[in-house]
């Protein structure tokens, strides 16, 4: 059995633009565009953690910035500040940084550039409990009775 043969195609013909008539009126050069600046990045910066502080003097300037920084809506700062100072000998600074993912804390704030986490509140409200911070009890009963979770 013989293959059937192919068609040839013909080639097309080049396609030409038509001229326009010379009595037409030419179409307007685009305008070069005004030099803009780049559009801001939308990207967050994430900044790197700051060195361990235990000395408790530092500690308790370190917590206080952290407390400026929060009252001031710079709650990512503030966090890192508290998180710098949490394994030094001062309990409140858990405290501070469980405060810092509580939705009852972070609604006070006049503005804010975190979100809340009160899963991360409640494991640091109890540890601030554990270390001496006899005010976390208050706060830790609060956040139990928001997530419904029993004693």
């Amino acid at each position: 059995m013989v293959p059937p043969a192919k068609a040839e195609v013909p080639p097309r013909p080049p396609v030409v633009a038509a001229a326009a008539p010379a009595d037409s009126p030419k179409p307007p050069s685009p305008q070069p565009k005004a030099a803009t600046s780049p559009p801001a990045a939308t990207a967050t910066v994430i900044e790197s953690p700051l060195a361990p502080v235990e000395d408790p003097v530092a500690v308790a300037r370190t917590l206080a910035e952290g407390q400026a920084l929060f009252e001031a809506g710079k709650v990512l700062q503030a966090r890192r500040r508290f998180i710098a100072a949490m394994n030094g000998p001062v309990p409140e600074v858990l405290l501070a940084l469980a405060r810092s993912y509580d939705t009852y804390y972070l609604s006070r704030l006049p503005a804010t550039d975190a979100a809340p986490d009160m899963q991360r509140a409640l494991v640091l409200y109890e540890r601030a409990l554990e270390r001496g911070a006899a005010t976390a009890a208050a706060d830790l009963e609060r956040t139990r009775g928001i997530l419904k979770i029993p004693r």
